[in-house]
């Protein structure tokens, strides 16, 4: 007797969605950290685990691996990304054959991805090339896109470093619609060399100087500065 393939797709769809929807439940901890289902124990012996402080989580996203960090830093970049969590998914491959995948992401129209980040996807073993390909096509049976994601399309240290410090000072303080856009105003009629100009300028008018850090973060400034904009496209 052949498997009622409608059944198992419905279950598999029950079940990934379940697991979505407790993921983006999930409230951080005492320590503000939102963990998944496998947790990422910070400090351990040969991994570069890292926290990254999530404004868009509002808790800190746990990870292992530098490369895993500047995705995340990416992810808060994304303006179609609305949420994500790491190793939120539990998902069977075969009997006995299961994955965490590194990254769920929710999307500004409503959709889901899943992001697993490599040093290089070209280096990978066959079996794992098999792996992931099953992966993709479980995942897109049920409306969800997996990515795969190495450091080609990821900030590199230097980068990811600059990076870091225009978010923890941009995101100091919560600022208004208005004073974003009087700052934009301001700044695009400007001839702009380094960021103590666009400092000075800010304070020109009242504002923080950390309002400059919270616009070269998320790229609202177009000219200054490209050289950290992360290329790397969804």
């Amino acid at each position: 007797m052949y498997p009622n393939l409608s059944t198992e797709q419905n279950n598999l769809h029950r079940y990934i969605f379940e697991q979505i929807k407790t993921a983006f439940a999930t409230e951080p901890n005492i320590a503000a950290t939102i963990h998944g289902q496998r947790k990422i124990f910070q400090g351990c012996y040969g991994r570069r685990t890292a926290l990254f402080p999530s404004k868009k989580c509002a808790g800190a996203i746990p990870t292992e691996s530098r490369l895993e960090l500047a995705h995340a830093v990416c992810l808060e970049q994304n303006p179609t990304v609305i949420n994500y969590r790491s190793q939120a998914l539990k998902i069977t491959l075969s009997q006995n054959n299961y994955c965490y995948p590194d990254f769920l992401i929710q999307t500004i129209d409503g959709s889901y991805e899943v992001h697993e980040v490599k040093p290089s996807v070209a280096s990978l073993a066959l079996d794992e090339y098999i792996r992931f390909d099953r992966l993709a096509t479980l995942l897109s049976s049920i409306g969800i896109r997996f990515k795969l994601i190495d450091q080609t399309e990821l900030p590199k240290e230097n980068q990811l470093q600059q990076l870091l410090y225009w978010y923890q000072r941009g995101h100091r303080f919560d600022w208004s619609k208005f004073e974003i856009e009087q700052a934009l105003n301001l700044l695009k009629t400007k001839q702009l060399e380094n960021p103590i100009q666009v400092y000075h300028e800010l304070e020109s008018i009242g504002l923080k100087q950390e309002l400059g850090d919270y616009l070269f973060f998320h790229q609202k400034l177009d000219t200054f500065p490209s050289q950290y904009s992360n290329q790397g496209k969804f």
